[in-house]
């Protein structure tokens, strides 16, 4: 009866092998406001699931998605100053039952076709407005990009959530049809782990900000301090 699975994970190894490394980046691709006078981030991550993350959450590995975004103030002859960081998270898993890839955050749960529709609803040209600032100080964005791999009691928590009962023993395997041990062998055989891309904003102050471009138009009004794959929020 194990000879099927090791057959299975032989190839996947062999995969994840054939597959050349992610070049996973952080693209920063502008520094705005808004008439409203917030000053916002837009962001894409180029390749967010490369290389041997690809293989392993294409076969059945949950991971989880960290966005986190820190905002320092430049001092001359100082160590900068952090003025602000906030993390968001997203799990990411794939229905094997279904043939359907998940993308649950605190907020919502949403189901895509593929893993290349999730990442352009999760990475792509995502916007994340900063709390107010000093207009005549310098500052800079730093936006960080982490997947890494959800281990087993994580993922049957996630999973007691998405389907709303608690199971007990060695019931049904779940959503992702994954058991406790063959997610530890997917995590050796693929050899995914921890990866974070860093991407930083220029420095900018923000009076010049505002004085120096059309202001975008309001955007829709939304939960404070969320942020959002589809529908972009401003603070309230």
């Amino acid at each position: 009866m194990l000879r099927p699975v090791y057959s299975i994970l032989l190839a996947i190894a062999v995969a994840a092998a054939a597959v050349p490394a992610g070049a996973t980046s952080v693209t920063i691709e502008r520094i705005g406001a808004t008439s409203q006078g917030f000053i916002y981030v837009d962001h894409t991550i180029e390749e967010p699931f490369g290389g041997k993350a690809l293989e392993a959450i294409r076969s059945g590995l949950p991971s989880t998605i960290t966005y986190t975004i820190e905002v320092f103030r430049e001092r001359a002859g100082w160590w900068d100053k952090l003025e602000e960081a906030r993390e968001y998270q997203f799990r990411v898993l794939r229905d094997l039952l279904n043939d359907q890839y998940i993308l649950a955050s605190r907020e919502d749960i949403r189901r895509f076709t593929s893993l290349d529709s999730l990442a352009v609803a999760a990475c792509t040209h995502r916007r994340d407005y900063l709390r107010p600032l000093g207009v005549d100080q310098p500052y800079y964005v730093l936006v960080s990009f982490n997947l890494a791999p959800l281990s087993v009691q994580d993922l049957r928590e996630l999973e007691d959530w998405l389907q709303g009962t608690i199971r007990t023993g060695d019931n049904a395997n779940g959503i992702s049809g994954l058991s406790g041990t063959l997610v530890d062998l997917l995590l050796s055989a693929t050899g995914f782990g921890d990866e974070t891309s860093r991407g930083r904003a220029r420095t900018f102050v923000p009076r010049a900000v505002f004085e120096s471009q059309v202001l975008t138009p309001p955007p829709v009004a939304g939960v404070p301090g969320r942020d959002s794959t589809s529908v972009r929020h401003a603070p309230q």
